[in-house]
Formats: structure tokens, sequence, C-alpha cells
């Protein structure tokens, strides 16, 4: 066999695959959306007072080469605000006895705590700058928050 005869079913081959992954993601495309839309019925049927509880989230990675999509419920309609989540995340290291991630978590709440009141207004102004594609503005309170934190 010559290397232009082994070049092309190198070729022919290569094609094949690529359809094949194509047909294969619209098929998995397909079958999600039509879980999803079987979720939200249920969703709709059993718990009619609180519509759109399922988030599906989609993940890519930078290359492109990979992505994953998943969906969660929703059971708390609340945010939970980040103080709360570090402080449950300060109980797990205390009681894995982790005092030095303990103590960091630690002054991270007291910090935030401190600051709570800017940075919500900060992050209300940010959205309204989002909102209003002033986005120069946004970079300078983006950069703001990240050091309030």
């Amino acid at each position: 066999m010559t290397f232009c005869q082994v070049l092309f079913q190198w070729h022919t081959f290569s094609e094949t695959m690529v359809k094949i992954n194509y047909k294969i993601k619209i098929m998995y495309n397909n079958l999600f959306n039509r879980i999803m839309s079987e979720m939200n019925y249920l969703n709709k049927l059993f718990d009619s007072d609180k519509n759109d509880n399922w988030a599906k989230k989609t993940f890519t990675s930078d290359d492109g080469l990979y992505s994953y999509t998943y969906i969660s419920k929703n059971y708390n309609n609340e945010k939970k605000d980040e103080i709360s989540l570090i402080k449950k995340d300060l109980q797990i290291c205390v009681e894995n006895q982790e005092f030095e991630k303990a103590a960091e978590l630690r002054d991270k709440i007291k910090a935030l705590s401190k600051n709570k009141q800017e940075l919500e207004k900060l992050n209300q102004e940010l959205s309204e700058c989002v909102k209003n594609q002033d986005f120069e503005r946004a970079i300078e309170l983006r950069d703001k928050i990240k050091s309030l934190k």
C-alpha cells in the first residue's frame, strides 16, 4: 500500500468519525431537550406554585474539545449569600481540625461583613452598568468589588 493510499484511507476515516460525532451530538442534544421538557412538565404538575425550578448549566472547555451539561433543581428559591456559604465551609474546617484554613475563612467573613453594604451597592451599580452596556465602568466596579472581598 502506498503512502497516498494510506493517507486517503486516513482522511476517509477521519471524515467518517467527524460525521459520527456530529450525529451523536445531535442525538444527545435531542435527548437532553426531551428530558428537560419532561422535567419542566413534572415540575409544573407537582409544584404548580413553584414554576421553573429546574436549572440547566453547560460548561465548555476553552479549546471547545469537551463540554458537559447538568441539570439541578433549586429546592430553596432564595439565593444563599456568600457569607453563609463561607460559614458552612468554616464549620467543616473546624470539624476536620483544619484550623489554618478556618482562620482564613474567619477573616474573610469579617471582611465581607464589614463591607457588606458597600458590596451590595457596588453589585447593584455593576448590574446597572452591564444593563446599560457601560462596560468600562463595569470593569472598574468589578475590580473594586474584588478588592473588597
